[in-house]
């Protein structure tokens, strides 16, 4: 009986272990902190006239996020099916963000969404093609936009699915949020507490044709870098940190808890970067970053402007969307363009448009589709900004083409060495290499496979 006590006594002292390790992994969870200016980098932009794979890996030394208790945001729970996935199913995979929904239509509910390269079991289809119905976790169907997705091997022996009834209050609530997100369009001025001010505030922006502001999908990740200050002689406790929103749900909680990680030290700085965060709802988000210095469960219970909220910096102002633009193609082309866009780093107390200094790089991203039943070959595939072309595509590779009712996505960038303000348009040519590289559009077989994004250069 003794021996028998003695094992308890031990399997429950490791347990103990385990646990406090588990706490302090944790615990662990801290942004940067930094004590000194860092100093300015001079980045010289490298030669293009050759084409690589231009896709950067964003890295950190920041360990993992600490856990996040959002605020709850009403949503649809997929319906519990007693069936498993059949062996076999075919898949499909995303080549954009994609939103999810409780039926084949975008007036049914959203109930999340998955970033592009998301590979899910085709369960079923829509009577009219345009949506397809999948297995999200093990028991759930979701539907996702045909347009966005890619199946493999055809879709004809996909089975129909009949829709679920549709939501009899999705019009009304819609028609409330979007008037509600107009009026509501407004900024906080900032105000620093006696100890603690914010030093820089940004996000990773994405310009498209026909919005002046950076554009996000609803659900999207939007990528922050904050850093705040304590000047005080002590060390600071807060109840949340992140970014505050004009419009529901109002506050991005990036942290929010009562543990030794949410507190800055004396005279130091509190950086945390390459955050993600995603807004639920459509509209013109005015975004700033945004303290607590209350305990944590008061700060979850109240929201700026309030008592012991402080707003640090001005705002950036995005939009979000819950659609994407249609594809874009051209006469006589059977390739159109389904995405482009103009990154931009955005600041807080600066002005947030598409604008560049001489010789800047200017990262784009691009995106076209293939839908016909065939490949189809190019010679040239890039951007086109009178007179400047970058063609980033140039052979009669395997590369130079687009199968059948593909996409075809690249990330690169071009610049500029004059001052002034241009129009950005995705183009493709399709002749043969040698006419693409000595012709330039319009005509002579190139094809203008989007909108324009004006860009200014300075």
């Amino acid at each position: 009986m003794l021996l028998g006590i003695g094992g308890i006594a031990l399997i429950v002292s490791a347990l103990q272990q385990f646990n406090s390790v588990d706490e302090s992994l944790a615990d662990a969870s801290v942004p940067t902190i930094l004590s000194t200016t860092l100093d300015s980098i001079t980045v010289t932009p490298d030669d293009i006239s050759t084409n690589e794979v231009s896709k950067e890996v964003a890295t950190s030394t920041n360990t993992p996020i600490p856990s996040l208790t959002l605020p709850p945001t009403p949503e649809s729970t997929p319906t519990p099916l007693s069936d498993q996935v059949a062996s076999g199913t075919k898949t499909l995979e995303f080549t954009d963000g994609v939103i999810l929904r409780a039926g084949p239509g975008t007036n049914y509910d959203k109930l999340g969404s998955e970033p592009a390269g998301y590979v899910a079991p085709v369960t079923g289809k829509s009577e009219d093609g345009k949506w397809y119905q999948i297995a999200y976790g093990a028991r759930n169907r979701v539907w996702v936009s045909a347009d966005w997705v890619y199946v493999e091997s055809g879709t004809d022996d996909i089975p129909i699915v009949q829709a679920p009834a549709t939501p009899t209050t999705t019009a009304t609530a819609t028609n409330t949020v979007a008037a509600t997100a107009t009026q509501a369009s407004v900024s906080i001025s900032p105000a620093s507490s006696d100890a603690i001010s914010g030093k820089t505030f940004s996000l990773d922006g994405y310009f498209v044709t026909g919005i002046s502001t950076p554009r996000f999908l609803v659900g999207e990740t939007i990528n922050v870098d904050m850093r705040i200050v304590n000047s005080s002689t002590s060390y600071v406790s807060f109840g949340a940190w992140g970014v505050h929103t004009n419009l529901y749900p109002n506050f991005l909680y990036i942290f929010n808890g009562d543990r030794p990680a949410d507190q800055i030290g004396a005279n130091t700085e509190y950086s945390w970067d390459n955050t993600p965060v995603s807004i639920a709802n459509p509209g013109l988000h005015y975004l700033q970053m945004g303290i607590c210095l209350d305990n944590a469960a008061n700060c979850l219970a109240s929201k700026a402007p309030g008592d012991k909220w402080y707003i640090l910096t001005d705002a950036i102002p995005v939009t979000v969307s819950e659609s994407r633009l249609s594809p874009v193609s051209s006469e006589g082309s059977p390739i159109e363009g389904s995405y482009f866009a103009a990154e931009k780093t955005c600041t807080a107390g600066t002005s947030c448009t598409a604008s560049y200094a001489v010789n800047e790089k200017i990262w784009l991203k691009l995106r076209i589709r293939n839908a016909s039943a065939d490949d189809k070959s190019f010679g040239a595939w890039g951007v086109y900004a009178n007179p400047y072309i970058k063609r980033y595509f140039n052979g009669n590779g395997d590369a130079d083409k687009v199968g059948a009712g593909t996409e075809y996505s690249w990330r690169d960038w071009m610049s500029f060495d004059t001052a002034g303000t241009y129009d950005l348009q995705m183009v493709v040519c399709l002749d043969t290499s040698d006419s693409c590289k000595t012709s330039t559009p319009p005509g002579n077989n190139w094809h203008i496979l989007s909108g324009a994004i004006p860009v200014t250069i300075k």
